[in-house]
């Protein structure tokens, strides 16, 4: 008897293996039904394409063989064979246009779709289903799914004009989005730092205005260095590439950065750009940088310029910008004074208004309809039918659906992929650290604020992927796009109700990563968590089966660093880093080992709690300890920390007793000089909830690896009032120095220790905390024993420096010897070893 039973439990087991056979398909279908049962690939299978989509049919052919390893014979037709894999555009279905149907029996396959972009989305599942990790090679499971998109639109933007991307890496950019089910791909074309697309009637566009470097009208930028950079795209280039874009089912959509934005253009053409007597900056510190409005002749440049956009992109729409202009330009000159005077303008934002409707009339000429960051709202009203891209936030997509138009969710809290991806990673920080899970979260939909019919309004989502800091390290634009967009695409496409992280990070990782390495894309992998407690460093995997490496001395883990495999016993666990590696290509960032929360909350409620623990445990050396409160989530940041005291013996070492809202990840600084493995150590604070909102939150204590010594810095060069000079004596990680002017050969930046410094190693670091921006490019590093006599130390190589003195330091000096080809000049404070 118990013989039968066992196995009948096995039998039920292999059973349920079948049935639990996972296709892990991304973005998440609508309706799906599997069985356990395989149509068995011919050796010699025939794809049968219908003629509506003949254009695809190479495209299909080469990517069925490239996923499942069997040359098809692919032909025209619409008839379903046995043993074939047929794909059908029928018009008549009951389904939205990108909508389609796959079926997989025992005999074949047929994918049907409501229009060719449906048949193409089905063929994409398809694909997915013979690289799913537990599909056996030569098979497809017997399936029936019928799938269609939540948006209409479903886009990714590429910026090519800080960093210049050739026409191959842009095509293979789009094949990655047309395996995602994403349809429009965004293509922003030219910007301060580069015209990357030729325009016949204006030359000089490209000529000039696609490069950048010594003797150039355009300055170095972005990490472009003192040589000659930059591209740009033939207009045959590009036809070529819009072709290879719809044969895959993804429209492209340029864009022209006007007015603002276009220091290419006026670098190019002076006469285009404001005679000022007084320079004003952009945002980003650019000069000379804005159409002119007051210029009559620059609305035939850009009827010029707008025709042959729309003779290369057939696409509906072309995208005007109107971002981040410099308004204030307008205002000192005299053209654009006088025509606000004749229209009787009271600001400069109904001038950019005018700009904006003049324009419009220039593309509604050519049959295309515009588009334009959420800024164009601003000073009066606009066509209905000009669509708004909302990256300032949610907000502003609200306020567009309220206004009547066409509105694109792309706000930069979510959907911005130059963000960093976490705290210790190079990118972006103005909106949020965004990884993963955080783009996921992202509802685009806010139907509290939108009526029904608002709501429709809201037309799609979609990301965008700024480059000014993608020139390094190598393929930093796949690590900063996946798998992120593959979060995106499954917001744009996937129902709301089925949306759900765990489910779709464990598609992402039993399979989806896989097949974005089979894609080429050096993806950034999940990195591991490692804690710290009792001697003993435990690493837990992000996934199962993740393959994790380590470096004892401090240094980043390479594909040649041990593997982890079991708890490591030491006692200097500060020195240690962990990576996860997909492969040698796609890896996640290195971490640090990280001590166990000492305290955490959790409430909802209106109530103060009163936290006291014992953290002997935690605390294992002198030195400067760094007590940090860390939301859980973004969204749980209600309530006040007040009167944190750290004591010793039951003797009060230091008290904050000032109120630090939880929002701002209070960050508060302890100096240990007597530690003993016998002390005892408590930790008290106060946490006020005044609200019924949910407030969570880690509590961390860990002691910095650097010493902070007391420093006097002084400069050469004249300080913003904003980012003073006091920021490099603070050693607060996130506050830097900003000088008022650039920088030049002869400037310099002192730091003269009150004491002088015992130290194996000082970094001495350039540019905002992990931005390549406002570094020194010429430059040196100095250090002095007496405070008078100095040596030479590292010359700088892209904003870094770092000297290893003999014995204590007095003073470090950084001497510069070329500008940096950049309005100003960012530093940052000492990182001084012990």
């Amino acid at each position: 008897m118990k013989k039968s039973m066992l196995l009948l439990a096995v039998f039920l087991s292999s059973l349920n293996a079948l049935q639990a056979q996972k296709l892990d398909i991304i973005p998440k279908p609508v309706k799906i039904q599997q069985k356990e049962e395989v149509f068995i690939i011919p050796s010699s299978v025939q794809i049968i394409v219908d003629k509506k989509i003949q254009k695809s049919a190479d495209y299909i052919g080469n990517n069925f063989l490239k996923n499942t390893g069997i040359i098809p014979a692919v032909s025209i037709g619409n008839k379903h064979k046995k043993n074939t894999i047929l794909f059908l555009v029928d018009e008549k279905m009951n389904l939205p246009l990108d909508g389609y149907e796959l079926s997989v029996t025992k005999k074949g396959v047929r994918v049907k779709g409501k229009s060719s972009n449906g048949v193409l989305n089905g063929f994409q599942t398809l694909l997915q289903i013979c690289s799913a990790k537990e599909v056996q090679k030569g098979t497809i499971p017997v399936v029936k799914i019928q799938d269609y998109p939540r948006f209409e639109w479903r886009g990714m933007m590429l910026d090519v004009s800080r960093q210049f991307f050739d026409k191959q890496t842009v095509k293979n950019y789009i094949d990655w989005l047309a395996a995602h089910k994403m349809n429009v791909f965004h293509w922003h074309l030219t910007d301060d730092n580069g015209w990357r697309a030729e325009i016949k009637s204006m030359p000089d566009l490209t000529l000039k205005g696609a490069w950048r470097g010594p003797g150039e009208v355009l300055l170095p930028s972005y990490g472009s260095g003192n040589k000659r950079y930059g591209g740009y795209y033939t207009q045959d280039d590009i036809k070529e590439v819009v072709a290879y874009a719809l044969d895959r089912g993804v429209s492209i959509m340029p864009e022209i950065e006007i007015p603002g934005h276009s220091r290419a253009v006026t670098a190019a053409y002076p006469e285009i750009g404001c005679v000022t007597t007084q320079e004003t900056k952009s945002v980003q510190g650019e000069v000379k940088n804005v159409w002119c409005v007051g210029r009559e002749e620059n609305y035939q440049i850009l009827d010029s310029i707008i025709r042959e956009f729309t003779e290369m992109f057939p696409f509906d729409y072309i995208h005007v910008a109107g971002d981040e202009v410099n308004r204030a330009n307008w205002e000192q000159c005299a053209k654009c004074k006088a025509l606000m005077e004749k229209e009787g303008y009271t600001d400069t934002f109904q001038l950019q208004n005018y700009f904006f409707k003049r324009v419009e009339k220039i593309v509604e000429k050519y049959n295309r309809k515009t588009a334009g960051w959420n800024e164009i709202l601003k000073g009066g009203e606009i066509n209905p039918n000009t669509e708004i891209f909302a990256w300032q936030g949610i907000s502003y997509g609200i306020e567009s659906a309220k206004k009547g138009h066409p509105t694109i969710m792309i706000p930069g809290q979510f959907t911005y992929f130059d963000m960093a991806q976490s705290e210790n990673e190079r990118g972006h920080r103005w909106a949020a650290i965004t990884d993963t899970k955080r783009v996921y979260s992202f509802e685009p939909i806010p139907e509290n604020d939108l009526t029904s019919e608002q709501q429709k309004l809201i037309k799609g989502v979609q990301g965008a992927l700024w480059s000014e800091y993608l020139d390094r390290p190598t393929r930093f634009m796949e690590y900063q796009s996946y798998p992120r967009i593959s979060a995106l695409s499954e917001i744009a496409w996937s129902k709301k109700e089925d949306k759900n992280w765990d489910d779709f990070y464990g598609r992402l990782t039993n399979s989806h990563l896989q097949r974005l390495v089979n894609m080429g894309i050096a993806f950034r992998d999940f990195p591991p968590s490692a804690t710290y407690k009792s001697g003993i460093i435990t690493v837990t995997q992000p996934y199962e089966g993740a393959v994790v490496r380590y470096d004892a001395q401090g240094n980043e883990p390479t594909i040649l660093s041990p593997l982890y495999i079991n708890p490591i016993e030491t006692k200097s666990y500060e020195q240690y880093l962990f990576r996860t590696f997909f492969n040698e290509d796609s890896v996640s960032p290195a971490v640090k080992v990280e001590k166990l929360p000492i305290a955490s909350w959790n409430t909802s409620q209106v109530k103060t709690l009163t936290i006291s623990e014992n953290i002997s445990e935690n605390i294992d050396k002198n030195g400067i300890w760094y007590l940090t409160f860390n939301p859980t989530t973004d969204a749980v940041t209600s309530g006040i920390v007040r009167t944190v005291s750290l004591f010793e013996n039951d003797k009060l070492i230091q008290t904050y007793p000032e109120e630090k809202t939880l929002k701002s990840k209070p960050r508060l600084r302890f100096l240990i000089e007597n530690y003993n493995e016998k002390n005892n150590y408590r930790l008290n604070f106060i946490v006020d909830n005044k609200e019924a909102k949910e407030s969570s939150a880690r509590v961390n204590f860990n002691c910095s690896p650097y010493q902070e010594p007391e420093v006097k810095v002084t400069s050469s060069m004249t300080e913003n009032p904003k980012f003073p000079l006091s920021k490099l004596e603070d050693y607060n990680i996130e506050t830097y120095l900003r000088t008022d002017v650039p920088c030049v050969s002869g400037d310099w930046i002192l730091y003269t220790f009150t004491k002088p410094v015992v130290s194996f190693k000082i970094d001495v670091l350039t540019g905002i905390p992990h931005h390549p921006r406002f570094i020194v490019n010429d430059g040196y590093v100095e250090y002095s024993y007496n405070g008078v006599d100095f040596e030479k130390g590292d010359s700088y190589e892209y904003g870094n420096a770092t000297i290893f003195p003999k014995q204590a330091v007095k003073a470090v000096r950084i001497t510069i010897t070329g500008t940096n080809n950049e309005p100003i000049l960012a530093a940052q404070d000492l990182k001084i070893y012990p």
